[in-house]
């Protein structure tokens, strides 16, 4: 797809709900007894896998104007071999792994050719610690088989990742063990699903660096929840309007949870005009982001502030492309096991582009500002936010960019370019 350059962005833009969040409510309507109710949730790809595999195990779903009801009746019967298709998402694939160590049944998760690289020992090894009968192919990846037990036990668990998702796997699987369940991190990951399991009145305690569950407990009762503005998506736009001469964005009703608004933070660093306006801080903080155009200079990000911010790389990457100075990342290597290698994918194509950078293993350098003055042609290599962050630097460059394998982008953001239109004004 030939994207062209653009002369500015401006205007008012809403996104669908956040992806993270509306994986986690679809997905815990598996352990309650009575209706959800969410507004907003999530239109992508990732998040219908979700959804998918909750009416595979029983969870009636319907639909009325922007609400989503999920109706579910615990099932103690086990049933037959079950193959939930997870498709690419990782999200879905890891914790729905921890709901079921606890439901009867036997269970295999596969997924697709992106999804079956990804590694998934990082959650069968504490969930088999917690007695749950979990295991994976021979390589630690998908297939995942687990037979539902009734004899989950507590764990302890350090998690070194700063994954959100083994966490959030164990935290699931901790609702139905016995005993308390407590996990510590060193580095803050996104807090999405301890926010939602308190939401629920379920027995969370927080305290600095670690997470408390006392198990087991029931979920019933029904349940109303909106879900805020995707941060993820709202990035790109963020960065667009940094980065282009005379623009303005307003970014209504995103998601500002602290653990997800790193890239924010970075971008103020390096000079970015944005500020947060907070609407509610009800059970996850929401408002508005203003975004003025401004004269980027380059930074640093190093391993402390990666969970905050692992998603939003790819844009900040962009950013950096076009600020003064020579910028940094270190400490990131968990993006090699995302959809693709994104740091061995992010830095050939934008080698190809003509920007100055080069690659670290656990990170990469990238000095600019860079002019993109020939339209070369970049693969997303199927990564969705790759795809996303190229199409953002052709804005900003002189006959725009052919960028491949756009497709994926249904994955998070299949509104993308409808959005995109609306707000860039073209280069005359």
């Amino acid at each position: 797809m030939h994207v062209g350059a653009a002369a500015r962005v401006t205007g008012e833009l809403e996104f669908a709900g956040d992806k993270s969040i509306s994986h986690r409510l679809a997905l815990i309507s598996l352990l309650n007894e009575g209706q959800i109710e969410i507004t907003n949730l999530s239109d992508c790809v990732d998040v219908k896998s979700s959804l998918l595999a909750a009416t595979q195990l029983g969870v009636k779903i319907s639909y009325s104007n922007n609400k989503v009801l999920l109706q579910s009746f615990i099932s103690k019967e086990p049933h037959d071999h079950t193959i939930i298709d997870c498709g690419n998402s990782g999200t879905t694939a890891r914790l729905l792994a921890g709901i079921l160590t606890g439901r009867a049944g036997r269970h295999s998760l596969i997924g697709d050719e992106s999804l079956s690289r990804r590694p998934m020992q990082r959650i069968v090894g504490p969930l088999s610690a917690m007695n749950a009968q979990i295991s994976s192919a021979k390589n630690g990846r998908l297939p995942l088989t687990i037979t539902g037990s009734n004899s989950l036990r507590a764990i302890e668990f350090a998690n070194e990742t700063g994954s959100a998702q083994v966490k959030s796997a164990i935290l699931l699987a901790a609702l139905q063990a016995k005993g308390k369940t407590q996990i510590f991190e060193r580095y803050a990951s996104r807090d999405h699903t301890e926010r939602l399991l308190i939401q629920l009145n379920l027995p969370v305690e927080l305290d600095s660096g670690s997470i408390c569950l006392e198990g087991p407990t029931k979920l019933t009762g029904n349940h109303s929840f909106a879900v805020p503005g995707d941060i993820s998506s709202a990035a790109f736009f963020a960065v667009a309007a940094s980065i282009l001469p005379d623009s303005q964005l307003i970014l209504k009703n995103v998601l500002l949870n602290p653990t997800r608004t790193g890239f924010l933070k970075v971008l103020q660093r390096m000079g970015a005009s944005v500020k947060e306006h907070i609407i509610s801080e009800v059970w996850e903080p929401r408002g508005n982001l203003s975004v003025n155009s401004a004269c980027l200079s380059a930074t640093d990000i190093d391993k402390a502030e990666i969970p905050a911010l692992i998603d939003e790389l790819p844009a900040l990457a962009i950013a950096m492309a076009f600020a003064n100075g020579i910028s940094r990342v270190r400490g990131a290597s968990e993006l090699r096991h995302k959809e693709t290698d994104r740091i061995r994918d992010l830095i050939s194509q934008l080698k190809i582009a003509g920007v100055d950078c080069q690659e670290y293993p656990d990170g990469f350098e990238i000095s600019g500002p860079a002019k993109i003055c020939e339209r070369v042609r970049l693969d997303s290599c199927n990564d969705h936010r790759l795809a996303m962050s190229f199409a953002i630097m052709a804005l900003n460059s002189r006959r725009g960019l052919e960028v491949t394998n756009t497709d994926s982008i249904n994955i998070s953001f299949p509104n993308f370019f409808t959005i995109l239109s609306k707000c860039a004004q073209p280069n005359n």
